[in-house]
């Protein structure tokens, strides 16, 4: 039924649009007259641009549809359609990401479900965009996976009329991957709409998201298949016993073979399933009670908003896999977790010159979490946690002569599943080609419900930590660019009562080659987190220079039984060489050029796909291989055309290139693929 409504949806919209387009002379013309007289100008301009295009986002972001070619498109070309300079991709595409650095100057107004290795690609309330467009509009975001497969992420939105527009976005994408058992899909549907009356006092944006999005689960390679990845195409001959045979000069027999290059020949630990469902319902209403008309903003006005949230997550392993330990007597692997969300909130909002912008909300939250209880077999557990929570929070924000403040507040009225924050925010862009921001984030918020409450086929996957302290976080964090030359940023944040997952087994006595343990840890000394980012642009004519590096530190004081954790990387650095130039008259506008990835050796975290979460670990690292990309991109009117070659040097620079301690980086590939935009 489901995919019957999304058929009908698309044929209707492209009936709407094509019956828009016939006259559409007609509804530009009016529209623009209709500007003029609003904004009494002799000089507006008499035909649309992209500008007229607008996103808007409930965190407060408005974007312009953008159709230009830079080298920030090219580094948005990607899975996730975002920089992803601070992730490190797993094998297949539509799997999880590694993380390279981390920020704490986020504020979130309740304690996350977990699983936040499924959620890298998820849309989350501030992903969906509510568009504002004088005609309709359309874009086409296609690219090709690994093996076999693809990517297609296609918006329509279209304007009933002025007042109202509605907009309906599919992503759907297949990869199958080089690696056995890593098969990705998943389908992301979005609707939403956006209206604004005539006489600007009533506002309403509305969206539905339905969202699956499916992995088969390999576990990463297992010690042979690290041993075959890592010596291809040369490997050590062993004897009867297992040893290596030494050769007259000392060195040991090898053999040349390049069989293994074949990654489906590589053994891995899993051939299990793990999927995230989703569907979720949004609107908020917002009605001017006092209203100036002579400057077309509203003195103060009641709101109201909800939302429901439903998600099921599922883990399937058919062979029992002892890779977990073991499993209850007599039962299948078949875990299964389900989660409502239901958040109702109430706010007022008041616009005064003098006073600023402020906005009051006062929130109801209710959210319940249940497990499979296997028909019994797992006794004396709880399956189900439940739990309400009221917020009150606070918005102020003034502009000042040179600069702006921006004051938010969030209060937890209960004791258990709180967030509080305070966050101060001061921005200007004053200064002549400089933009600065500066924000000071205080927050305290409770673990996320898979820390504190969890339940499994596998016997040491049942836990129940109901005495974990809530998480403080201090940062202060800071932006300054000048013009697109150059941006430096930089965070320094203080954390207490640090939680994080921990692999329990024992590496020195090799249990890590045969299990997968994980405890909730909580770390009770402080840890200090400093990062600095530089980023650069610099033009000699045609060619350009974009240099990207991050530096890291972490300090952490570690006792005998401690673990070392909030691993990152010392280094992180991307630099591009490119070459811009239009040809045939300028028609047609290209762009190629290398891009160099480094980052240097760290603890790197490792993917359980039981928990969809990485756990720390402290025996093995990865790092300190270069990756090099090249990419040819085009551009014709508004159609973006992108190509490139993945890890260009992989067969070069040597088999020691991971994404965790047990699964590979990406070998070379090449991809290709096109962002199209149609205005009608």
């Amino acid at each position: 039924m489901f995919k019957q409504f999304l058929v009908f949806t698309f044929f209707f919209a492209h009936i709407i649009l094509f019956g828009q387009s016939s006259d559409l002379d007609q509804k530009l013309k009016a529209q623009q007259e209709q500007e003029k007289l609003e904004k009494e100008s002799e000089n507006k301009k008499d035909t649309l641009t992209t500008d007229y295009y607008k996103i808007y986002y409930l965190d407060g972001r408005v974007e312009s549809i953008d159709t230009s070619l830079n080298i920030y498109k090219d580094y948005k070309f990607n899975f996730l359609r975002q920089d992803s300079f601070e992730l490190l991709e797993m094998p297949n595409i539509g799997g999880s990401y590694n993380k390279l650095g981390y920020t704490f100057n986020k504020r979130i107004d309740y304690p996350k479900l977990g699983a936040t290795g499924k959620h890298f690609h998820y849309y989350e309330l501030e992903d969906v965009g509510y568009y504002e467009v004088p005609t309709p509009f359309t874009e086409i975001f296609a690219k090709s996976t690994l093996e076999q497969g693809q990517i297609l992420d296609a918006v329509i939105s279209i304007n009933l009329s002025k007042e109202f527009n509605f907009t309906l976005a599919h992503k759907g994408y297949k990869s199958l991957g080089k690696y056995v058992n890593t098969r990705s899909r998943g389908n992301q549907f979005r609707f939403s709409t956006n209206f604004n009356s005539k006489n600007k006092k009533s506002k309403f944006k509305f969206h539905i998201t339905s969202q699956n999005i499916f992995n088969q689960e390999s576990g990463g390679l297992n010690p042979d298949g690290i041993y075959f990845f890592e010596q291809a195409t040369n490997y050590f001959v062993l004897d009867y016993f297992g040893n290596q045979i030494e050769n007259e000069d000392g060195s040991f027999k090898m053999i040349e073979y390049d069989g293994y290059l074949d990654r489906s020949r590589l053994p891995s630990w899993l051939l299990a399933e793990s999927s995230l469902y989703s569907k979720r319902v949004f609107a908020d209403f917002d009605r001017s009670l006092f209203y100036n008309k002579n400057k077309s903003s509203s003195i103060l006005s009641l709101g109201l908003q909800f939302k429901h949230e439903y998600k099921k997550l599922e883990y399937n392993d058919p062979y029992t896999s002892a890779l977990f330990g073991e499993v209850n007597e007599g039962i299948l692997v078949s875990d299964q977790s389900r989660y409502i969300l239901q958040k109702s909130v109430i706010y007022l909002a008041s616009d005064l010159d003098k006073f600023g912008k402020l906005k009051i909300d006062y929130s109801l939250i209710n959210s319940s979490n249940t497990y499979k209880d296997y028909d019994g077999n797992l006794s004396d557990l709880i399956f189900n946690l439940d739990n309400q929570q009221s917020n009150f929070s606070s918005e102020w924000i003034k502009d000042f002569k040179f600069f702006t403040i921006e004051l938010n507040i969030n209060k937890s009225l209960k004791q258990e599943m709180i967030s509080n924050f305070t966050s101060v925010t001061f921005t200007t862009d004053k200064i002549k080609n400089v933009s600065i921001k500066l924000n000071a984030l205080k927050l305290e918020k409770s673990p996320n419900l898979n820390h504190v409450f969890f339940r499994s086929a596998y016997k040491d996957y049942n836990w129940y930590n109901s005495n974990l302290e809530n998480q403080i976080s201090s940062s202060l964090s800071t932006e300054l660019s000048y013009k697109e030359l150059i941006k430096i940023s930089g965070e320094y944040s203080l954390i207490d009562n640090y939680i994080f997952f921990r692999e329990s087994t024992n590496a020195l006595n090799g249990e890590i080659d045969n299990f997968r343990k994980v405890d909730v840890n909580q770390i009770s000394s402080q840890i200090n987190y400093l990062k600095i980012k530089l980023f650069s642009k610099v033009d000699f004519g045609k060619f350009s220079f974009i240099n990207t590096g991050q530096y890291q530190r972490k300090d952490q004081d570690i006792d005998l039984e401690g673990l070392s954790t909030l691993n990152v990387p010392e280094w992180i650095t991307r630099n591009t060489i490119m070459f811009s130039t239009n040809i045939f008259n300028n028609s047609l506008f290209l762009q190629t050029g290398f891009t160099f990835n480094y980052f240097t050796k760290f603890y790197a975290d490792y993917y359980n796909p039981l928990l969809s979460e990485f756990v720390t670990q402290n025996y093995k690292e990865i790092g300190n291989y270069p990756r090099v990309d090249f990419f040819f991109n085009a551009k014709i009117q508004q159609t973006r055309v992108f190509v490139k070659v993945e890890h260009l040097n992989s067969s070069i620079s040597g088999y020691d290139y991971y994404s965790d301690p047990f699964n590979p980086y990406r070998d070379l590939s090449v991809r290709f693929g096109l962002v199209w935009n149609f205005f009608q």
